[in-house]
């Protein structure tokens, strides 16, 4: 790149130059792409987080916010390239980036007002497409025009576009792999969607005045700047007025937006707005799905063991394997992430000693662990995500080979009857182990907790001998109320085609719908943002 006032005789034409346009230095223009390329991903991940609690993280949440990045990205490159060509003055590149900041600054405020308005539309697809288009489009827009701009100011003579050209197109996209690399290693695990949002939008606003230097610009970027701040300071401060719930704790992770919040006699654990586990009175009583896995070490008696070893692949609250300690077993626990475990233990009274519990993935465990457990739970969920990959039928073998002979798996999935998930999964279980008995139940509710439970010996259920209290004696009546029969299914689930999440789609749907009138719209603004 070379000075952009020299050899004005060799410019491409249709050049317009202002007298006192500035000398930008070459430095500074690539300091330019690499910043809007690292912000450009910044706020395509970070929008997820947005709109995760509204409207989850799934599918359609993802193919929506990766068609308006792309959308806005084209059409920005398209509009920057047009307007360089006819005004190529760094006043303007500038301007554009100061425009990017302060929309990003602004994002989380307009969300606030946007998001529980959207939400209202029955079907979440264009309720997020729509979303993602009022709160992204607009600053990936600009942050698109900037490529071309810089190229345009940074090129002498026609044979050295190329040269030029491939030289802004690398710094930008080194931009955008350390802005994804630092937004999912350093920013989602420690920081909080504002406080991103509010560093990417003060990182743009600052690279403005840097760019364009002048007193009277800066002037004008601070006051605007700080005119988007006070509507933040002003909004920010949350009225509780008709607020049933209360949130004990929240943190920002790796894995999602987690918050325990008390409604009545509940405590709840959320994972980007969605229920993982519900506590009741102090702790004291839990689930029925969670009551009924429980008992099935002493409903089926399988293990001769005096201390029999038990494997919990997910934490949640803690309550399950809480419950399967004070049973008798030997528990370990693994769990993706750490701060769940944080929250467990600080809220549900989780109490397992650290040399039970591992923090890393389920199949990862197999691979680095070779006990043989009598009864291991696979209980794995993000949000209203499924961890798909630990119920592939290679996962499934790998969970039989790390049980005894005559060892239990047991599989809790959240679906409905009709579920070509359910029918998929019992259909892959049967493909690995001799015996499989699906249990959901005998209540009714379209969504529901289904528990599918294998082994390589006969699975014989029998509460005779039972010393359950009479909250989970019922729990366990009503699953085994409610056996499913087969659910015919020809599909497999494997590593190479694991179509799971895709026909979890209207179950995921469907979860968020009625977690959305769980917690009561009235509470949904001032909990989610």
């Amino acid at each position: 790149m070379g000075n952009h006032m020299e050899n004005s005789s060799t410019h491409m034409p249709n050049t317009v130059f202002s007298l006192d346009e500035p000398h930008i230095p070459d430095w500074v223009l690539l300091l330019t792409v690499f910043i809007t390329g690292a912000c450009v991903l910044i706020i395509e991940l970070m929008g997820t987080r947005i709109l995760a609690p509204y409207f989850g993280s799934g599918i359609y949440t993802w193919s929506a916010l990766i068609a308006i990045t792309l959308a806005a990205l084209a059409l920005g490159y398209a509009f920057g390239g047009r307007l360089a060509d006819r005004q190529p003055l760094t006043a303007i590149l500038y301007g554009i980036c100061l425009a990017a900041g302060l929309w990003t600054l602004a994002t989380p405020l307009l969300a606030r007002y946007i998001l529980p308005l959207l939400i209202q539309i029955p079907d979440i697809r264009p309720g997020v497409l729509i979303s993602s288009c009022i709160l992204f489009f607009p600053s990936l827009f600009l942050l698109g025009a900037i490529g071309p701009f810089v190229i345009r100011l940074s090129t002498q003579n026609r044979e050295s576009v190329g040269s030029t050209s491939g030289l802004v197109f690398a710094v930008s996209t080194i931009g955008s792999l350390l802005g994804a690399l630092g937004t999912g290693f350093i920013l989602i695990p420690n920081y909080g969607v504002q406080v991103i949002f509010t560093f990417c939008g003060a990182l743009l606003v600052a690279l403005a005045m840097l760019g364009n230097f002048r007193l009277k610009f800066i002037g004008y970027a601070i006051l605007l700047t700080l005119t988007v701040l006070l509507f933040m300071l002003l909004s920010g401060k949350k009225s509780n007025a008709g607020v049933s719930i209360r949130i004990l704790g929240q943190t920002p992770s790796f894995y999602g937006q987690l918050q325990v919040i008390q409604r009545g006699t509940e405590k709840l654990l959320l994972v980007d707005g969605i229920g993982q586990n519900y506590v009741f009175d102090n702790n004291v009583y839990s689930t029925q799905y969670i009551n009924f896995i429980a008992a099935l070490p002493a409903l089926t008696e399988s293990s001769a063991s005096k201390h029999p070893a038990a494997l919990v692949i997910g934490l949640g609250a803690g309550q399950l394997p809480m419950l399967l300690q004070r049973g008798g077993l030997d528990v370990d626990v693994v769990e993706i992430d750490p701060k769940i475990g944080e929250m467990a233990a600080k809220h549900f009274g989780f109490n397992l000693p650290a040399d039970q519990i591992c923090y890393m993935d389920g199949r990862l465990y197999f691979l680095h662990n070779q006990t043989a457990y009598d009864f291991i739970v696979t209980d794995a969920f993000s949000s209203e995500q499924i961890a798909s990959h630990l119920l592939s039928m290679e996962a499934l073998e790998e969970t039989k080979a790390h049980l005894s002979e005559t060892g239990l798996l047991a599989i809790n999935i959240t679906s409905v009857k009709t579920g070509e998930d359910i029918a998929a999964l019992q259909h892959t279980l049967q493909a690995v182990f001799p015996h499989v008995r699906s249990f959901t139940p005998d209540h009714g509710a379209e969504l529901a907790s289904f528990v599918f439970v294998a082994s390589r010996a006969p699975i014989h259920l029998s509460t005779k001998n039972s010393s359950f209290d009479t909250a989970q004696l019922a729990d366990v009546k009503h699953f085994i109320a409610g056996e499913l029969p087969d659910l015919h299914s020809n599909i497999l689930l494997t590593d190479d085609f694991n179509p799971i999440s895709y026909q979890r789609r209207d179950v995921q749907l469907l979860w968020r719908k009625e977690m959305t009138g769980y917690l009561g719209r009235e509470n949904l603004e001032w909990l989610l943002l």
